[in-house]
């Protein structure tokens, strides 16, 4: 059972952070006006602590799926 969740939770930490580095924004653009725009980019504390956090959720939806597919697996033996 621990693998199963284990898994999951790894796959879901892998896929969560590669995705953040596509959702996450790391720069900010304002206009400044006359068609002048101002790029801003984050420091990266700034740019890691979101990284996680989409890294995480994802990581503990991949343990909740490996848990029901240890169950739905369990079931089926019996």
């Amino acid at each position: 059972m621990v693998t199963f969740i284990e898994k999951g939770f790894l796959y879901g930490f892998i896929l969560g952070l590669s995705l953040g580095f596509f959702i996450v924004p790391y720069k900010e653009v304002s206009p400044m006006g006359e068609g002048v725009t101002e790029t801003t980019y984050l420091n990266l504390v700034d740019f890691i602590i979101p990284l996680m956090r989409v890294s995480v959720f994802t990581a503990v939806i991949g343990g909740l799926v490996g848990f029901f597919f240890y169950r739905k697996k369990n079931k089926s033996l019996q």
